[in-house]
C-alpha cells in the first residue's frame, strides 16, 4: 500500500504526495508549521497541520492552530472519475519552462513527466549540439573539435536527460528500468522513443499524481 497520500500548501502552492516520514522531515525543516494546510483523502477540506496530522507527528511545542482559514487558501486536489486524486501536480507546457524545469531538477528521478517535458528539452539539447557543431570551427584551432565540443555538452546534460527519460516512462506507468531496451539493436531505440511519445496516465499512478 502506498502511504503518500498526504499533501500540503505554502504560498497557496499544493506540495506532495508525501508519506508521514516525510511530513515529520518537513516539520524538522520547518516547512510545516502548526497553521500550515495539509490535505488527504477521505478529508472535506484542507486544514491546519496541528489538528489533521496524526498526534505522534505533531511537536509538543506547536501551539493551538489558528481557526482563521488563509485568504486563497488552496482547494483539495482535483478528483478523476475515477476516484483517485488526479491532476495535484503541476507539469509545466511551454518551452522554456519544460527546459527550465529539466534543469532545475537536475537528478530528480521520482515523479512523472508529460510528453512537452521530455521533448521540448530533447529539441533543446539537439538544437544547442548542432549550434557548438556549426561554431566549433571558429573557436580554435584544436583537431576533432566539433567532436570535443559535442560529447562536452552530452556528458553535462547527460543526468537531466536521463532523468527526464525516466520520469516519462513513469508517466506512461513503467519503471525507468525500461530505458534499459535501449540497448536492444535497432528494435530497442525505436520501441524506447514509441514509448516517449506515448500518451500519459490521466490518473495517479504508483509513481504519483497526473
Amino acid at each position: 500500500m502506498d502511504d503518500k497520500i498526504w499533501f500540503w500548501a505554502r504560498d497557496n502552492e499544493q506540495n506532495g504526495p508525501v508519506d508521514i516520514a516525510e511530513i515529520d522531515t518537513l516539520i524538522s525543516a520547518r516547512k510545516i508549521g502548526p497553521d500550515t494546510l495539509v490535505w488527504r483523502e477521505g478529508m472535506s477540506d484542507w486544514q491546519p497541520a496541528a489538528t489533521a496530522l496524526p498526534g505522534s507527528s505533531i511537536p509538543s511545542s506547536w501551539p493551538s492552530p489558528s481557526a482563521k482559514r488563509p485568504h486563497n487558501a488552496t482547494q483539495p486536489p482535483d478528483r478523476g472519475s475515477s476516484g483517485t486524486d488526479a491532476k495535484a501536480t503541476h507539469h509545466p507546457s511551454g518551452f522554456r519552462e519544460c527546459v527550465m524545469h529539466c534543469f532545475s531538477n537536475y537528478a530528480r528521478f521520482r515523479g512523472r513527466a508529460r510528453r512537452p517535458e521530455f521533448w521540448y528539452f530533447a529539441i533543446f539539447n539537439y538544437a544547442v549540439l548542432a549550434g557548438l557543431i556549426a561554431i566549433a570551427p571558429y573557436l580554435s584551432n584544436l583537431p576533432r573539435k566539433h567532436e570535443l565540443l559535442g560529447v562536452a555538452y552530452l556528458l553535462a546534460v547527460f543526468v537531466p536527460s536521463l532523468a527526464v527519460g525516466v520520469r516519462r516512462l513513469h508517466d506512461t506507468g513503467r519503471s525507468g528500468w525500461w530505458l534499459l531496451i535501449w540497448l536492444v539493436p535497432v528494435i530497442g531505440p525505436i520501441a524506447l522513443v514509441i514509448l516517449f511519445a506515448s500518451r500519459g496516465e490521466d490518473v495517479e499512478n504508483r509513481f504519483g499524481p497526473a
